[in-house]
């Protein structure tokens, strides 16, 4: 999603803190928000590793008591985190940064920070997502480049044409087999990792 996320209903939040006031406040401003709201006490595994598979939209967490230490399984879920801070310490900021926070509440919890926590908590998950999905796409076409150069050598090595006609007599193979260029150079560097010769790598290239 592009946009600018503004709307949270239907979204399933799970809350990890014990009992009292702040995790009822937390999750009565939640459900008025319209989210389905599950609420676990931090000690209590099973019930944690089963929200963990069952899977969530939001998590929040309580860092003063060091939740992200005991619930690793439910980290592990790909979701954005609020962490519920009461103590300033580095100690207890540490483990908000170690548990990957996207946003924070302050305690004591008041209703009006819980909309923007959620706000900036989804919004900033969505940004560093699609951070992440655009370092795969390079990843990906810098090994896609790597298997080009790899089957032009072959090419130019088996027909003795240069570079910029070897990628010519490429592009017209995999228009010819109606796969992508990237496709075909990949399955040449393959043959050839296999150590089989240039010529049967490459294939047959008329011009």
């Amino acid at each position: 999603m592009r946009g600018t996320i503004q709307n949270f209903r239907g979204a399933r939040a799970l809350v990890v803190l014990y009992p009292g006031s702040d995790r009822d406040r937390l999750a009565t401003v939640l459900r008025r928000l319209g989210l389905l709201v599950g609420e676990v006490d931090p000690s209590d595994t099973e019930r944690l590793e089963i929200a963990g598979r069952d899977g969530f939209d939001v998590l929040v967490l309580d860092t003063d008591i060091g939740t992200g230490d005991l619930v690793p399984s439910v980290l592990a879920v790909d979701a954005p985190i609020i962490a519920v801070i009461g103590v300033e310490a580095p100690s207890r900021l540490t483990r908000a940064v170690n548990a990957r926070v996207a946003s924070h509440i302050v305690k004591p919890i008041r209703s009006s920070g819980i909309f923007p926590a959620l706000f900036l908590a989804f919004n900033e998950f969505n940004r560093r997502r699609r951070e992440r999905e655009f370092v795969l796409r390079l990843e990906a076409r810098v090994r896609q480049r790597r298997h080009v150069v790899k089957a032009i050598l072959a090419v130019c090595a088996e027909t003795g044409v240069d570079d910029e006609e070897a990628f010519r007599l490429l592009r017209r193979e995999s228009m010819r087999r109606r796969i992508s260029i990237e496709a075909l150079c990949q399955e040449i560097a393959a043959t050839t990792d296999a150590t089989e010769a240039p010529g049967e790598a490459a294939g047959s290239y008329g011009s």
